[in-house]
């Protein structure tokens, strides 16, 4: 009986260092883990959300895990976090360069469609008499219109300039359309 005791205090000792020699690897893995993804954050957050978001869950599952003393379990999740991380941060600026191009492209279209727009609002706002289809009331409106879209313009600039890419994209594409159905309004072709 003796013999048993002695044993299972033995095993007992043997698991309780165990368990604390994983302790302090689990840790620093979950520090690294922590400072890899918070490395990342910014343009993660920006142009990879959802892989973040991936990243941030299981960081939280490896600390639970570590929470509940469950070492090599909490290990074994944030060891890997930090090289996702980076991976995480590739697909951002993979993303990032993708919608620059996207806005440098945009950006650079949408001033030679609104001048050609402004040029002919102007034209008609001189004449005497207007094309058939268009009144003076409808010339208003669509110089409204041109007004509206180019102060939409300059927010989807001061957004891109900002570094929010999604929304200035999303701006411009709505100066995009709105320029694109004033142009068609007044006669003048697509480009």
């Amino acid at each position: 009986m003796r013999i048993v005791k002695y044993i299972y205090i033995a095993v007992l000792a043997t698991l309780l260092v165990a368990c604390a020699r994983d302790k302090e690897p689990a840790e620093a893995a979950i520090k690294a883990a922590a400072q890899a993804i918070e490395q990342v954050r910014g343009d993660a957050a920006l142009y990879a959300p959802d892989q973040l978001k991936q990243l941030e869950d299981s960081l939280k599952a490896a600390q639970d895990s570590f929470a509940k003393k469950e070492y090599k379990a909490a290990l074994d999740a944030a060891g890997t976090l930090a090289a996702k991380a980076q991976d995480v941060a590739k697909a951002a600026a993979a993303k990032k360069a993708e919608l620059t191009k996207s806005w440098e492209d945009m950006s650079a279209g949408i001033p030679q469609m609104m001048d050609a727009i402004k040029s002919r609002l102007d034209i008609l706002g001189k004449a005497k008499k207007l094309p058939a289809g268009l009144d003076k009331d409808k010339l208003a409106a669509l110089t409204s219109g041109y007004d509206e879209a180019m102060k939409q313009f300059q927010a989807a600039k001061d957004a891109a300039s900002a570094g929010d890419l999604n929304k200035a994209i999303e701006a411009g594409n709505a100066v995009k359309q709105k320029g694109m159905e004033i142009a068609t309004t007044l006669g003048l072709k697509q480009q």
